[in-house]
């Protein structure tokens, strides 16, 4: 019997006819992911070896969250097990009930909602995991085929298909189907490319985003001129992932602003503060098609929604789980994947060839080291930078080692701040003024 119909049982069961009365619920929720996923890597120029063979593994996984008769609450990680029997779940509810907690803002369950359609699954993608996978392997051959001489390549490439399953006490029952399709690639660990969507990626796509970084690895070749204190800084669309992910993620968590544990208040965000620059908005979007951020309804039962978190520059909301929602006063929120699904805008964005052909003095960051070490709240950063490119004059000329230094809230407070377009990225270029010296 499959995960989530041993689990919707065994609740029920507790629910309405326990055989012990101290293990009685009153209500629940389950999220069980049924996954299968194909993969392939490349370690030093070598497919398939010892640290990456090629594999494929099936999983049902989930997470499952109870409000017992006295109206404690327990959470738990499950997963499938071959010992999945009546007495070992028997034993699980003693455990999980053991280790039970008292939070009565936790313990609502939202009522069933319209469900938005939102396209979360590639069928290639399926067929992939049901054995047509020749384009996992033609893709690592390519890459081989096609490296520059002397590069050490790794990657990986991953396929993965199944269902989400979510169901509630109050009487929720989804089970979709999705997919993911993950690759990545490195030449001698220095810069690297990669695609993440719920759909395969495109022959095209991948021309493009092999020829990019194929130039910018022979650029790294070539040593360039030091920066200056004039020199603008372009944070690369992985760069600026990363900062989002860092500095904007958890300063929106609504949680942490009721905490008082954010850069903003609940104030802030009810007086409609203005902390970004009046160009800059800043949403959640799980309703873009084929999206990794993307879904149809949480873990916690709530549809899919758009949520504005910053609109010309002011805060609007934070992102409110149901929790969160109960306590603000307001409804749940979408809900960001990381810093996917997290989409920053400008009213005025050009395409990143066109911005780089304005760049008289500038330094383009793949990555830096320690950015998890910053001061999320605060939004300040000291980074440093090796294997980054100079531009001069529209062009990148070679490699420099840079060490950064500035404030992410100042770089979207900035007028001078620039966003440009690539398709081959979800998230922009962001072109900034802040410190930059030589390593």
């Amino acid at each position: 019997m499959k995960l989530v119909a041993q689990l919707e049982d065994l609740f029920y069961r507790y629910q309405q006819a326990p055989q012990d009365e101290n293990l009685r619920l009153s209500a629940w929720r389950l999220l069980v992911n049924e996954s299968q996923v194909v993969s392939l890597g490349i370690k030093d120029n070598s497919p398939g070896g010892v640290y990456t063979p090629p594999s494929y593994r099936q999983k049902e996984s989930g997470e499952v969250f109870l409000v017992w008769a006295d109206g404690t609450c327990s959470e738990a990680i499950v997963q499938l097990q071959p010992q999945s029997t009546a007495e070992f779940w028997e034993q699980k509810m003693q455990q999980w009930k053991q280790a039970a907690y008292t939070d009565p803002e936790a313990s609502h369950i939202p009522a069933p909602e319209p469900l938005p359609l939102v396209a979360v699954e590639d069928r290639t993608v399926r067929e992939i995991i049901e054995g047509d996978d020749d384009v996992i392997f033609d893709l690592a051959k390519q890459w081989l085929e096609e490296k520059p001489d002397r590069a050490k390549v790794q990657g990986s490439i991953q396929a993965a298909w199944g269902y989400r399953n979510v169901r509630t006490s109050t009487g929720l029952a989804v089970t979709y189907q999705q997919s993911q399709f993950v690759s990545w690639f490195s030449f001698d660990s220095l810069v690297g490319g990669g695609f993440a969507k719920r759909r395969l990626i495109l022959p095209e796509e991948q021309k493009k985003l092999w020829a990019q970084t194929v130039k910018r690895y022979e650029a790294l070749a070539g040593e360039a001129p030091a920066v200056n204190p004039e020199t603008q800084v372009i944070f690369a669309p992985a760069m600026t992932e990363e900062l989002l992910g860092q500095f904007i993620v958890p300063n929106f968590s609504g949680e942490r602003v009721i905490e008082g544990q954010g850069a903003f208040s609940k104030e802030n965000f009810e007086t409609h503060k203005e902390v970004f620059h009046p160009q800059f908005s800043l949403t959640i979007d799980p309703l873009q098609p084929l999206e990794l951020g993307s879904y149809m309804v949480t873990s916690e039962g709530v549809p899919a929604v758009q949520t504005t978190l910053v609109q010309e520059g002011k805060l609007q909301t934070p992102f409110l789980r149901v929790k969160d929602a109960l306590r603000w006063g307001l409804k749940p929120t979408g809900l960001p994947h990381g810093a996917a699904g997290l989409y920053l805008r400008h009213t005025v964005e050009e395409t990143w060839d066109k911005i780089l052909s304005t760049i008289e003095d500038g330094v383009l960051i793949l990555s830096v080291l320690g950015l998890h070490t910053q001061d999320a709240v605060a939004g300040s950063y000291s980074l440093s930078a090796p294997h980054s490119l100079r531009i001069i004059k529209g062009e990148i000329v070679g490699r420099v080692d840079v060490k950064l230094s500035g404030n992410f809230f100042r770089d979207l407070a900035a007028a001078t701040t620039r966003l440009g377009r690539s398709d081959l990225s979800l998230h922009p270029y962001l072109v900034v003024r802040t410190g930059v010296q030589k390593l």
